[in-house]
């Protein structure tokens, strides 16, 4: 199975509305996934980009990413499929 995580537009801001992509091939339709975003070592909050189908193994969502106070700007978004398993995603944001 290969799972494939895009975020629209870019570049990533922080505090704008992003349109979070997962492309999912090998595998069956999935009933439900999700994204967890996050930062490596920092505890953010819970912010959660739930998906739903747009076309065959296609999942969108929108969400925010918050600003950190401290000036990080690496996050990770854990995208979650039910039933199958997880798979992290790291990336850097703008302010």
């Amino acid at each position: 199975m290969t799972v494939t995580l895009d975020i629209l537009p870019k570049p990533v801001k922080a505090m704008k509305d992003l349109k979070f992509q997962v492309t999912v091939s090998g595998a069956k339709r999935l009933r439900a996934a999700h994204i967890d975003l996050g930062m490596p070592g920092m505890d953010m909050g819970p912010n959660r980009v739930e998906l739903r189908a747009v076309k065959d193994n296609v999942y969108e969502g929108e969400g925010v990413i918050v600003r950190c106070p401290s000036g990080r700007r690496t996050w990770k978004a854990v995208v979650v499929l039910p039933e199958t398993g997880k798979v992290e995603f790291f990336f850097d944001v703008i302010s």
